[in-house]
């Protein structure tokens, strides 16, 4: 039996309920039986052991998600479309009239009268035409391809078709006129050419080398 101190507490890791809870062949056991500093019902408040289950499996709650699309618009285009046949190529040629040249700057397509023109790439109008001189009406536009400043030229356009200005604006796609055959021209085609640093270059070569259908 261990020594008592006066003034001193000692407290017991035993529950007051237990102590009241008779043992086995015992009478019950009052609150004047054995010290308690809780009442009945304070014990009957006291927390009580608790049981959980956990599933093995939790699904996840459904959540929403953000739907979108991206539109990507190719930085260089053919002018009338990559399938037009082409009726004369780059480069030195026997003169098909009397007023066409033989030392030929560009390339002719024929998609057929009325198909419509477009910019090669986003750009800015530097020049226009109307259909008295060789090139009938035409459209020059000076771009900005891979750093490097590119110009192009379209001739021989239905007149009336022409749809911009000089200092106009225009972007890759953009109709600017329409197939004709105005000028020195003996049918209905388009006279294209391109231009760097001040000089013709073959236009189906460049082209195929700068437009592309899916991004880099």
């Amino acid at each position: 039996m261990g020594v008592s101190i006066p003034g001193v507490t000692y407290f017991h890791r035993v529950r007051c309920r237990d102590l009241l809870t008779p043992a086995h062949g015992e009478r019950a056991r009052t609150r004047n039986d054995v010290h308690c500093p809780y009442s009945t019902s304070a014990l009957a408040a006291l927390p009580r052991p608790q049981s959980f289950a956990v599933s093995g499996q939790v699904a996840a709650a459904p959540f929403a998600r953000d739907e979108f699309t991206v539109t990507w618009t190719p930085p260089v285009v053919h002018p009338v479309g990559e399938d037009a046949p082409q009726s004369d190529g780059f480069g030195y040629r026997l003169a098909p009239c009397a007023g066409c040249s033989s030392d030929h700057n560009g390339v002719d397509w024929n998609p057929g009268a009325g198909a419509p023109v477009m910019s090669i790439a986003d750009g800015v109008v530097t020049d226009i035409g109307g259909p008295g001189g060789s090139f009938g009406v035409y459209i020059e536009i000076e771009h900005v391809v891979n750093g490097q400043t590119v110009r192009t030229l379209s001739a021989h356009m239905r007149e009336g078709s022409l749809l911009h200005g000089i200092g106009d604006v225009v972007t890759v796609g953009e109709v600017v006129g329409a197939v004709g055959s105005t000028g020195q021209s003996t049918g209905a085609h388009l006279h294209f050419e391109v231009h760097l640093g001040g000089a013709p270059v073959d236009p189906v070569a460049w082209l195929a080398a700068n437009v592309r259908s899916e991004p880099l």
